[in-house]
């Protein structure tokens, strides 16, 4: 899968093509499963001046590729193409399992069809769109061809099949370009066509939820796309079509205009997926149809599952620490994976997991100098290395009756990893132990089957735990700048009614400990972690803030694990520092406009992603922003906001005559005060005659330009 962090392939479209139209008669097979829920098979396509760099039709078949709500994916997309003389432009994908009619699917949608349309400016409201018009088709006669009728959706707008192939002009509000959709009850205005909704990043099912068509914003762990119902189709007179089932999908152009900087309307396909019912059998927060026609995973086991190895930015992002997800069996063995922050690079995204017995312990040696308990497992992953899968070492949770302990020290439990020759504790770390609820947590580089072994004992003490409960001051978090300090401090810790023993010795630990370190004194240099002794019945430690940021997880206990208990903290990214680049959303872009710009990613001073909602301070010569209105009119200038990192922005330059060149300054700012640049660029665009505003418009637009450059200029010399 193409990394969406890569911007080569953020840009909607990269330059136009003179690709001549031409029709593909061959049939494109898949190597994915024969009842995966993915479009199986290009039938036809005709492309007329289809985008250079997205003419191969086979990108629409499989899995989507999202890259988000503020850049798509472009690395897996067809251009279909735009619309013209017979036959037009169109992309026929054949399922080899029909697409049924039902209403008990999520939203009652069916089918889901994802393009690489975007929100502008990460606004809801403002998408970058190039619809296209979808007809269905069942297979009546069995022959596997595409020659049965069509019926049409026609979408809010209520447009059928005969706008096809030449297509019309974009309709007035547009349907292609940047769209807005004025309602203000939070439904959206324009919905039943495909390249109209961004396709958000992969985790876990959430290719297989759909997200509300007729509803502004994501519906919660949706995959994007375009939803589509099979009865909304219609025959050539309006009537209800009446499906009860389809074969075919054909996604055609039908605009026939040209938006400015970015040439011919020409919507881009990158999958269709047929959309299941939302049944949950093992309540493992993935979806029976996911598991069975695409994870390979059991429905019935919630152990058996699919973790996430990130999490999207829509759905709240993974900063460093974060759980990714867990699964656990009956009996409490469990595995969680958790975030080392920001991934680079082609990538996984999701993990399938599995926690199998051990059937023929007998066949697996002994551990030396230790006697083996009963309790062991086999902890499966498709990921064979986290750390080259970029998160944290996994998380291991191996529970033990009093049985499988019986004649060994509980006090001294370990984990022990078979690596298909010998047993080892090579990459083991953060051990845990819990005596009061029998299981013992702990830290591996890699899966495989492991055990609990000691030495001779006395078996389950039956001991109930002495929680230890922290608070830290400050309590909202501290930023990651390697300097700014926490302290933490314990409640009583008691045993009963009476405080534990003075001098009493705890463990804290960090994890990740590249969040922080423990400044406080260590009592006993040779135990791993820092030994911090109770005082007057508490603890009390300082930890210092490293320069990465994320959640923390403290942790203090006796090695013994009969004392303990932990805390969450969050070591926060700070201000924006860091230069980035500045991209142009449309780099074909003509004066006036508008046209359309977006950032590398805003980092603080130590590389951290600054936080969603980062105010940014946009200073324009030659120019003025259009689009999203000021994000804090309170604050000098004009603010633009962060999202996942990304800053999103459009601007409009003074109008000239034909073969005129306009110049434009573009200057992100980290503050207010126009301290520090974060991005600028000059940019020149011919000038392009556009119906455009009134004369009084035009002059405001001037105006204004001139007001914000002598502010510019003011400050600047206040500074010197």
């Amino acid at each position: 899968m193409i990394d969406p962090g890569l911007f080569a392939g953020a840009f909607k479209r990269v330059i136009s093509s003179a690709f001549a139209g031409a029709v593909c008669l061959a049939i494109f097979p898949t190597a994915f499963a024969v009842d995966d829920p993915w479009a199986d098979t290009v039938i036809d396509c005709h492309g007329i001046d289809s985008q250079a760099g997205f003419t191969d039709p086979a990108k629409a078949l499989g899995a989507p590729a999202g890259g988000g709500t503020l850049a798509p994916n472009n690395g897996k997309a067809y251009s279909i193409g735009r619309p013209g003389t017979t036959p037009g432009s169109y992309i026929t994908l054949k399922f080899n399992t029909p697409i049924l009619n039902d209403p008990n699917n999520p939203l009652g949608i069916d089918f889901v069809v994802h393009g690489n349309a975007f929100w502008v400016g990460g606004v809801p409201t403002r998408r970058w769109a190039e619809a296209a018009l979808v007809e269905i088709s069942r297979d009546v006669n069995g022959n596997g061809l595409a020659d049965d009728p069509w019926y049409a959706v026609s979408g809010s707008r209520n447009l059928s099949a005969s706008v096809l192939p030449g297509g019309m002009a974009n309709p007035s509000p547009p349907l292609a370009g940047n769209v807005l959709n004025s309602n203000t009850n939070g439904t959206e205005r324009d919905w039943g066509y495909a390249d109209m909704f961004p396709t958000i990043q992969e985790c876990r099912d959430n290719y297989l939820r759909p997200d509300d068509p007729l509803k502004v914003g994501l519906t919660a762990h949706a995959g994007g796309g375009d939803g589509f119902d099979i009865s909304w189709a219609v025959k050539s007179d309006g009537a209800p079509a009446n499906l009860t089932q389809v074969d075919f999908i054909r996604v055609s152009a039908f605009i026939n205009g040209v938006v400015s900087g970015f040439g011919a309307v020409a919507p881009e396909i990158s999958a269709a997926v047929d959309i299941d019912p939302l049944t949950d059998t093992d309540e493992d927060d993935v979806s029976d149809s996911f598991e069975t026609r695409v994870s390979g995973t059991d429905p019935l086991r919630p152990e058996s599952t699919v973790l996430p190895l990130e999490i999207p930015a829509e759905y709240g992002g993974s900063p460093s620490g974060t759980q990714l997800g867990r699964a656990a069996d009956a009996g409490g063995n469990a595995i969680a994976l958790f975030s080392k922050g920001a991934r680079t690079g082609v990538r996984l995204y999701n993990c399938a997991v599995d926690i199998l017995p051990i059937l023929s312990a007998v066949a697996l040696p002994a551990i030396p100098g230790r006697l083996t308990s009963g309790a062991m497992r086999d902890f499966r992953s498709a990921v064979s290395d986290f750390a080259l899968a970029q998160v944290q070492d996994a998380q291991f949770t191996l529970p033990y009756g009093s049985g499988e302990i019986e004649g060994l020290d509980e006090a001294v439990l370990e984990p022990w990893r078979f690596d298909s020759v010998q047993w080892t504790q090579s990459g083991l770390s953060g051990i845990q132990r819990d005596p009061a609820t029998n299981k013992v947590m702990f830290r591996s580089a890699v899966p495989g089957i492991f055990a609990l072994a000691s030495v001779a004992g006395l078996g389950d003490q039956n001991v109930s735990a002495i929680p230890v409960v922290l608070h830290p001051s400050p309590a909202t978090g501290i930023v990651a700048n390697g300097v700014d300090t926490v302290v933490v401090q314990s409640d009583p810790i008691l045993d009963g009614t009476a405080p534990v023993a003075e001098g009493t010795l705890l463990t804290v630990t960090v994890s990740p400990a590249e969040l922080a370190v423990i400044v406080t004194a260590d009592m006993d240099s040779v135990t791993d972690g820092v030994q911090i002794p109770v005082s007057a019945g508490r603890i009390s430690f300082t930890l210092r803030a490293a320069t990465a940021a994320g959640r923390a997880t403290v942790r203090a206990s006796t090695p013994d694990g009969r004392i303990g208990g932990e805390l969450p903290y969050f070591f926060l990214p700070g201000p924006p520092a860091l230069p980035t680049d500045l991209w142009l959303q449309n780099p074909n872009a003509t004066a006036p406009g508008p046209i359309y710009f977006f950032t590398g990613e805003i980092r603080d001073a130590n590389g951290n992603r600054v936080a969603d909602g980062t105010l940014l301070t946009l200073e324009l010569l030659g120019a003025v922003p259009v689009g999203a209105p000021d994000a804090d009119p309170a604050m000098e200038g004009f603010q633009v906001r962060c999202f996942a990192g990304i800053a999103n922005f459009s601007v409009r330059t003074d109008r000239g005559k034909s073969g005129d060149t306009r110049g434009v300054q573009v200057q992100l700012y980290a503050e207010a005060t126009l301290e520090t640049v974060l991005a600028e660029g000059t940019y020149l665009f011919a000038y392009v005659p556009v119906p455009g505003p009134s004369t009084f418009f035009t002059a405001l637009m001037l105006l204004t330009a001139g007001i914000m450059a002598l502010i510019r200029f003011q400050k600047r010399v206040q500074r010197l």
